[in-house]
């Protein structure tokens, strides 16, 4: 069960580019030399951690939100939602221990911690959007939610259509010509 919520969790990462992303913040991390020298847990690895946790708060409140809303409140999402975040956590810590025993500084921490606040942003963005609250976001980010938005409101409205901001401007674009 733990084995195939993770390569779930990889796969939507690979899909979303949170790998990408993490990456990103890995070679960021070069460029900060206290990182690179040091092998000792500093601030910024507190920080990073710290917004990764912030994330994981929010999405349980507005995964929770949503799941009552759809009346899919049941302990097994809870649960489950409670050992993906866990791992993910357990496997940050995990990237430091490599980092420290391979000398890296923080390159493969950052990476990883990145990707995951980057992948369960991109959950609790499109949980807002299907919960109804996406007026209040810029339609570029809509639009880069476009699909997870689409998996969020089959997960939990499997008869319902959504539409996304990104379906309208089509639908508004074809109406023009």
């Amino acid at each position: 069960m733990i084995k195939d919520m993770l390569i779930e969790q990889f796969t939507k990462m690979f899909y979303n580019h949170s790998f990408f992303i993490g990456g990103i913040g890995g070679v960021i991390s070069l460029t900060i030399p206290q990182w690179v020298i040091s092998k000792e847990i500093t601030i910024y690895h507190g920080i990073l951690l710290g917004i990764l946790i912030v994330v994981f708060v929010f999405e349980w409140l507005v995964g929770g939100r949503l799941a009552k809303m759809a009346k899919k409140r049941n302990s097994e999402y809870a649960i489950d939602a409670l050992i993906r975040d866990f791992m993910i956590f357990a496997i940050c810590i995990i990237a430091y221990g490599f980092d420290y025993l391979i000398g890296t500084g923080s390159v493969i921490f950052t990476l990883f911690t990145c990707a995951f606040i980057y992948h369960n942003f991109y959950s609790l963005m499109a949980n807002v959007y299907v919960l109804g609250w996406g007026n209040h976001f810029p339609i570029w980010l809509l639009k880069w939610l476009d699909n997870e938005i689409k998996a969020k409101a089959n997960k939990y409205f499997p008869d319902s259509e959504i539409e996304t901001e990104f379906d309208k401007t089509i639908k508004d674009n074809d109406t023009r010509q």
